[in-house]
């Protein structure tokens, strides 16, 4: 491999990383609202799937086994929520 072919690598990897970054910056602009099935815990991810927040309602704070139910029931359904947004916005990329 010749050093202008190594270039060319070098700026591909450069493009890659800089539509990477802008993917990432329109995914932060995402949200994702769940709310456990009980409507108790409601928790919202971004697109890059961080945990943007978190709502407790107070009657459910002395009750440790559905409080722990609930978070569960809420992240599973935000994660859920998550894969569909980005089939639905990458699907044109796998055609």
């Amino acid at each position: 491999m010749g050093i202008f072919d190594k270039l060319k690598d070098i700026n591909e990897l450069r493009k890659n990383a800089s539509e990477l970054k802008a993917l990432q910056a329109q995914l932060a602009k995402e949200e994702i609202v769940s709310t456990s099935k009980d409507g108790l815990v409601t928790i919202v991810l971004d697109g890059n799937q961080n945990v943007v927040r978190v709502q407790v309602h107070d009657s459910i704070l002395g009750n440790k086994n559905q409080l722990e139910a609930s978070i569960k029931d809420a992240l599973f359904r935000a994660l859920d929520g998550l894969k569909k947004m980005m089939a639905s916005k990458f699907s044109s990329f796998l055609k």
